[in-house]
């Protein structure tokens, strides 16, 4: 499998997600129907991880899913979080989105692809060699003064020196935030982000010129495809980094 099998895959998967959510009463989206392998189960979650393993399991894949764990058999590796955003989903606030990360082994090192659909207005950001959204290729901003960059932090601890922050509640569409020069950076340091939250987000940043770091500075390049997988994310050009490192610590 290449970038352009991993592309038409992924246009399927999030069709018939975003074709499935649409028809879903929102009193009903937000019913639990149990719990899943990383949590609370609610109805549009079950809904949109079906659907997507509709399409998935066709195919030769390895599939890690936020609510299934891993299913399916295969030589390439599949990151999947089916709805990203679900309290903005079960709300009926308009942003959440899908995202799949292609990769040729558990880790996250060996992504070769990742796409990222914003389920409600049909946004499309995604990444081989380059990065992309709805087509045109992106670009990270290069902006290095921190008194005039845009931010998303989950969440302030105390002052910070940024023209204005912000939360939307999907991290894998403002990870692509970044990757297309929307805002400048990205911080989350709770522990709480999934692997499979942000994977194909950080890498199509990443092709964009973004540069992704934990806490430590360390690169997430070793992380794993795994349900435990918990990542701590600083995301931004790479001229800036080591200031946002230094603010935070």
């Amino acid at each position: 499998m290449d970038e352009k099998d991993a592309l038409v895959i992924s246009r399927r998967v999030a069709k018939n997600v975003q074709k499935a959510l649409i028809s879903i009463p929102l009193e009903k989206r937000g019913e639990i129907l149990g719990f899943g392998k990383s949590g609370v189960t609610k109805f549009v979650d079950k809904v949109a991880e079906d659907k997507a393993l509709e399409i998935l399991l066709k195919e030769n894949l390895r599939i890690l899913s936020e609510e299934c764990g891993y299913v399916g058999e295969g030589d390439v590796f599949v990151a999947l979080d089916p709805l990203d955003g679900t309290f903005n989903a079960v709300r009926g606030i308009p942003f959440y989105s899908i995202s799949l990360c292609f990769s040729d082994s558990e880790k996250f090192e060996d992504t070769f692809f990742a796409y990222v659909f914003n389920l409600v207005n049909g946004d499309e950001y995604h990444a081989g060699d380059k990065a992309f959204k709805n087509d045109k290729e992106i670009k990270v901003k290069l902006e290095e003064d921190l008194s005039k960059m845009d931010a998303i932090v989950y969440y302030p601890t105390k002052k910070l020196p940024f023209k204005r922050i912000r939360i939307y509640g999907s991290a894998a569409l403002e990870t692509c935030f970044i990757a297309g020069g929307v805002f400048d950076c990205f911080i989350d340091l709770r522990s709480m982000l999934r692997i499979f939250d942000v994977s194909a987000g950080i890498y199509i940043a990443e092709k964009a010129g973004a540069i992704a770091v934990d806490e430590k500075g360390q690169s997430l390049a070793s992380k794993r495809f795994e349900i435990s997988e918990r990542v701590n994310v600083v995301l931004s050009n790479k001229s800036v980094c080591k200031k946002l490192l230094e603010l935070i610590l």
